[in-house]
């Protein structure tokens, strides 16, 4: 999809009195977005999303949001014949009919979408399977997924999400798909409880703090339980960015639960009451040692 800024009524100096209008339905992120077209100018969604650290489907879809506002314009974005092989044409593909998985692929897209898909779109998604050899299991659940996630239904996006999903996981079977899928849920259920505990929002974190959240759970092994306890230990300074270094720090250390941290502050208590019991020691031998006069 391609989009363009149109320039329309503004408020003050700068911003769209659409913008002004969308006050109380507009997300956190939407926000981001247009005033950073308005700011730069710039209407790509890859730019977009890598300047202002959000996801590209969280870009896309708040470049919709003030498409539909009228803010901006969007139009399909023609594929170059320099970036991948053309679409198969309807003559090719009947000529492979016999194939099941052209079958399986004509049939549960369909389903998936809701409604018969026009030949441009069934012609490239067939060419995820044909041409680029994306096998029918793989192309199937992400499609699936992606459209019951975002709630886009545009088969150009959902295309383009699941080329970008295999060029980076470079899937190879359904059971692989099953498997990332599977995490990517348990990531969500993650963020949601991270959320509670932070007061935020999950839709509100940005790609960045989903990966240090990632980190947590998957590479500390940190349970809710120490989350919630870093932020109660962080005060004022309870942030994402914050308490993974102290989770860094106890993760090192091999703290799984606060009682771990307890007996820390136990054995430290203990060790500086030894040395202030010996340093006691030692200036009562230093005060009884007898002074000899010449």
């Amino acid at each position: 999809m391609k989009f363009t800024y149109i320039k329309s009524e503004l408020k003050g100096t700068f911003v769209p009195s659409a913008v002004f209008d969308s006050l109380n339905d507009a997300r956190n992120n939407d926000f981001k977005v247009i005033l950073y077209i308005i700011s730069t100018g710039n209407c790509d969604p890859l730019k977009i999303s890598s300047d202002l650290d959000i996801s590209h489907s969280a870009a896309v879809s708040s470049m919709l949001y003030w498409a539909d506002k009228g803010v901006l314009y969007c139009e399909e974005e023609s594929e170059k014949k320099t970036r991948r092989k053309s679409a198969l044409t309807s003559e090719v593909i009947a000529t492979m009919s016999s194939d099941p998985g052209v079958q399986a692929l004509g049939k549960n897209l369909q389903l998936i979408f809701g409604s018969s898909l026009s030949e441009k779109y069934t012609n490239q998604f067939m060419a995820l399977y044909l041409e680029e050899g994306m096998p029918v299991d793989v192309i199937l659940p992400l499609a699936q997924h992606n459209v019951d996630k975002t709630g886009v239904d545009n088969p150009a996006y959902i295309i383009k999400i699941i080329r970008s999903w295999q060029k980076k996981h470079k899937f190879t079977s359904g059971s692989e798909v099953d498997s990332f899928l599977a995490l990517v849920a348990e990531r969500e259920k993650v963020y949601a409880k991270v959320g509670e505990i932070f007061s935020i929002s999950p839709d509100k974190l940005t790609s960045s703090e989903k990966t240090v959240i990632d980190r947590w759970t998957e590479k500390y092994n940190m349970s809710f339980e120490m989350i919630a306890e870093s932020f109660d230990r962080a005060g004022e300074k309870a942030d994402i960015k914050y308490c993974d270094g102290m989770l860094k720090n106890w993760s090192r250390k091999g703290y799984k639960t606060p009682k771990d941290l307890s007996d820390e502050i136990t054995h430290i208590t203990q060790s500086k009451r030894n040395i202030d019991s010996q340093d006691d020691l030692l200036v009562k031998n230093r005060t009884n040692i007898p002074v000899f006069k010449k």
